[in-house]
This record gives C-alpha cells, structure tokens and sequence, in this order.
C-alpha cells in the first residue's frame, strides 16, 4: 500500500500540534496534590525572608490565592482582602502551616480520625496508589517517545525541517507531559506513608527537625500531619488561638525525611 505524500507530509504537523493541545490542556490544569489538600483551608506560610502570610488558601496551577480573614485597610474606605502568590513568590515559601481543629470540637475528631486511617491502608486504596507509582514510573519514558518521535519525524520531513523552532517546540511538549502525573515516586516515602517520620527542614539559619505522620508527597513537597508547634514557628498575631498541633507542607528542596519513628 502506497502512502499518500500528502499524509507523510502533515502527519508530523499533525503530531507535533496534538501533543501540543495535550501538553497545555494538562500545565493549565495541574494542581500540586499536597497543596490541593489545603484547599479551602486557614493556613499560615511562612516565607524565606521570616515574613508570615495566613487566611483561607485557594489553589490554581500555577499560583495561590489567600483570602484575608481580616481585610487590611489600604485608606479612602478600601481595604486588601486578598494576596496572589505567583511562581517567583512561591519558590519563596519556607512551610505552610494549617492549625488542627480546636479540641473537644467534631472536626478534631475528623482530623484524628484521617491521620489513623493513613496507619492503616485498605486494599483498594493500596492497588489505587501502585497504580498510580506505576504511571508514575512510566511518564518519563512515554514523554521522551514523544520527543524522539516528533524528532524522527522531523528528520524525514522537509516540512518539519524548516519550522527552525520544532526542536525546541518538542522539548517543551515533553516537559509538560512529564507533569501529565505531578506525583514523584519514592520507593522510601512509600513505605514510610502513615508513619511516623522526623523531618530536618532549613527554617531561617537553622536546621529543625519536626516529628509528625506523613501524609503524601509530590515533586515539590512534603505533607506531614499532627506536628507540634514551637515557639517563633507562628506568627504573635495569632498567638491567642493556642495552635499547638498544625499539618504542614515543606518544599522538597529544603527538607528530608531522616528517620521513621516506633
């Protein structure tokens, strides 16, 4: 069978533009999965420079949102209500905090009653998450097929040969689709999930080490529930809540999981 010119010439187009659509469909609507269990949530973020930030946090792909909970007067009647975090700023963030429920309350029920299922994983919940590693694992292989195909089909087009921008085009295509399942897998992390841990994380100049249950993990954070809070950790302001139990989510690059805990 004789393949039309015509198909060999705009099949690599074709290709190069579907894993495109792909590509920006999936970076427009990924969401860190850390992160995404604050949804909704009052939280505290403690940024590098020791600044604090704290409300009701919403999150987007590519930024965060936090709705004041007191709004702060700017002058002439107005007042901020929100902060928009972007991508500069959020590389900025040091941890973000999110106090447990007042004791004695239903909700801190509800929240103890989480951090124990976590100890104690059902068989559907376990088939689910090596599912999910597996995909995992295979993400980086099916993004660079893509690369080498579109790469391939480059070399023998003439048409592909003079978009000077197709290289570079395939490269960025196959960085968002390594993102199609934004969770890392760490064979570590999975045996240490609904265990005790004692994370070292760098907090201003120093080095703290923090004991709570890990909850899950993604590229670029830690999700560590029910960690006592130290003195300094939370801003004064909110000194008259008594936080004293907070889930907290650290970035990766400034924190390790160093011991599981008996």
């Amino acid at each position: 069978m004789q393949i039309s010119p015509t198909l060999i010439l705009w099949a690599p187009i074709g290709l190069l533009f579907l894993t495109a659509i792909i590509g920006i469909i999936v970076e427009r609507n990924r969401k860190d999965p850390c992160l995404k269990t604050y949804q909704g949530d009052f939280v505290v973020i403690r940024l590098k420079s020791g600044d604090f930030l704290w409300g009701v946090l919403r999150v987007y792909p590519s930024s965060l949102e936090l709705i004041y909970s007191e709004p702060e007067p700017v002058g002439n009647g107005r007042s901020k209500k929100s902060y928009v975090l972007y991508s500069k700023k959020i590389a900025e963030i040091e941890c973000i905090y999110r106090p447990a429920p007042p004791e004695d309350s239903p909700d801190r029920q509800r929240w103890n009653e989480e951090i124990d299922q976590l100890k104690g994983v059902g068989l559907f919940q376990s088939f689910k998450r090596s599912l999910r590693n597996f995909y995992g694992m295979l993400r980086d292989a099916f993004s660079q097929s893509v690369g080498l195909i579109v790469g391939m089909a480059k070399q023998s087009s003439k048409t592909m040969q003079d978009v000077s921008s197709s290289d570079k085009h395939a490269t960025e295509v196959g960085q968002s689709l390594l993102k199609i399942l934004p969770h890392a897998y760490e064979p570590v992390f999975e045996r240490y999930r609904g265990s005790y841990v004692i994370v070292e994380s760098v907090l201003g100049d120093s080095i703290q080490e923090s004991l709570g249950v890990l909850d899950d993990y993604s590229v670029a954070y830690l999700l560590i529930r029910g960690v006592e809070t130290e003195a300094g950790q939370l801003p004064e302001e909110l000194a008259d809540r008594n936080i004293t139990l907070c889930d907290t989510i650290l970035p990766r690059s400034a924190a390790i999981i160093r011991h599981m805990v008996s």
